[in-house]
């Protein structure tokens, strides 16, 4: 089982910040290439990239942002060495909060999946590994594998947000993305948490649509969603130890109730006992710890 550390890139800072999550950052392109630097010594080699930005614009961010210069700098500096997975979702560039566009209150399909395919080639050819798009739309695995092909980049793999569930657990990322939803929840486009089968349905349709990866989100408490894709699939399976998960860990860690690196370590452990392959998360210390006791 293998780690993907996120990293924020807030565009404007001159220099590393805290963000609203405890024991995470904001990034500057220096200081992400730093993070990435010291991690590959620690023996994590893949990463997950989003946006932080006032500025919400696609267009911005798949022209001059912060992430696509991020991606071309760490790709010339570190080669095949650090894998870059960039996030392809449309909330950080939106001024509602949504991952998709709502036009009176309804999903613009046409326009999401345009968005969503703008973002994605501009971060391939930056120099992206994998792409992952979570509009939690059905088909777009199919639609965003599409344009990367026209567009000559055939080489870059789709890390598919497959069974992504409508989760109050989001709530520390949508801050520090500096995007929280201004209007209608997303409900009506995420999975329900009580419909496992249509999740477990998306990642059936993902692999046949070309994605490399395939993704359980939240995953600490949707274990049983985790082993069953595990049964499911023969791709490689990540798991998002997503904000809210990480951030009730801490902060009951900071009463002095639970023990951190106790706590850290069973959730990798479960992770574990599932059989995935990655985590994504926001505890890349904690893994590398238990990971060299498990050893």
């Amino acid at each position: 089982m293998k780690y993907i550390a996120c990293i924020f890139l807030k565009e404007g800072i001159v220099e590393k910040s805290q963000s609203p999550m405890d024991g995470v950052d904001y990034h500057t392109l220096h200081s992400g290439l730093d993070f990435i630097e010291s991690y590959l010594k620690k023996g994590i080699s893949d990463y997950l990239v989003f946006g932080s930005t006032d500025n919400k614009s696609v267009d911005f961010a798949s022209e001059e942002g912060l992430i696509k210069n991020f991606i071309i700098a760490a790709k010339e500096k570190f080669k095949s060495e650090a894998v870059i997975h960039a996030d392809v979702g449309l909330s950080p560039y939106s001024k509602d909060g949504h991952s998709t566009v709502m036009e009176n209150g309804s999903i613009n399909f046409e326009k999401s999946y345009a968005l969503a395919s703008k973002l994605a080639v501009a971060f391939a050819r930056a120099g992206a590994d994998y792409v992952a798009p979570c509009l939690s739309l059905h088909e777009q695995v199919q639609i965003i594998r599409k344009a990367l092909d026209d567009a000559g980049c055939k080489n870059t793999k789709i890390h598919a947000y497959s069974s992504k569930f409508s989760s109050a657990l989001y709530g520390p990322y949508r801050e520090t993305i500096q995007s929280p939803l201004k209007a209608q929840d997303k409900k009506s486009y995420q999975t329900d948490y009580s419909n496992p089968e249509e999740a477990l349905n998306q990642i059936v349709s993902d692999e046949k649509h070309g994605a490399a990866i395939v993704m359980v989100k939240p995953a600490m408490i949707y274990l049983d969603i985790v082993y069953r894709a595990r049964q499911l699939t023969q791709l490689p399976l990540s798991v998002y130890h997503v904000s809210g998960e990480y951030s009730m860990i801490k902060e009951a860690c900071k009463t002095g109730m639970l023990d951190e690196n106790e706590t850290f370590d069973e959730v990798h452990a479960a992770f574990n006992r599932c059989n995935v392959d990655y985590v994504i998360g926001y505890a890349p210390d904690h893994f590398v710890r238990w990971n060299n006791k498990k050893v």
